[in-house]
Parts: structure tokens; C-alpha cells; sequence
């Protein structure tokens, strides 16, 4: 849960155990900054509906595109 979005993730290095293991790792790496960045996207927006924070570019076309159902 949240703790997943707090939690400090580090590139795996690279020749390190099974090309297999290094993939897993490494899409688990993926995974974990994915729901990072949508949670920090997510928080963002929130922060402008419940007017705690100006509108920005970014938020903006955040909120467009989930309106659009991109």
C-alpha cells in the first residue's frame, strides 16, 4: 500500500545473479517508480481541486487527459 509509495528504489546493477532474476528486478524497479510518479501525478491534482495549490501546465494537462480518457 503506502508503503510502496515512499519506498526508495534503487537501479539493480547490472551482471549480477541470472539474466532472468536481473529482468524481474528490473521491471519491479519499473513498477515501483510507475506507481510513484501516477500517485505524485494523482496528489498534484488533488491539491489544485481542493485549492491548496495553483493550477499548473502540467496538472492541467494531466486533468485534460484523464477527462479524455487517455
Amino acid at each position: 500500500g503506502s508503503s510502496l509509495i515512499h519506498q526508495k528504489v534503487a537501479l539493480p546493477s547490472e551482471g549480477v545473479g541470472s539474466p532472468v532474476l536481473s529482468f524481474v528486478q528490473l521491471e519491479q524497479f519499473n513498477a515501483v517508480r510507475l506507481v510513484q510518479s501516477i500517485h505524485q501525478s494523482l496528489a498534484s491534482l488533488s491539491k489544485v481541486i481542493r485549492g491548496t495549490s495553483l493550477l499548473t501546465a502540467d496538472v492541467h494537462k494531466l486533468a485534460t487527459a484523464l477527462l479524455n480518457q487517455e
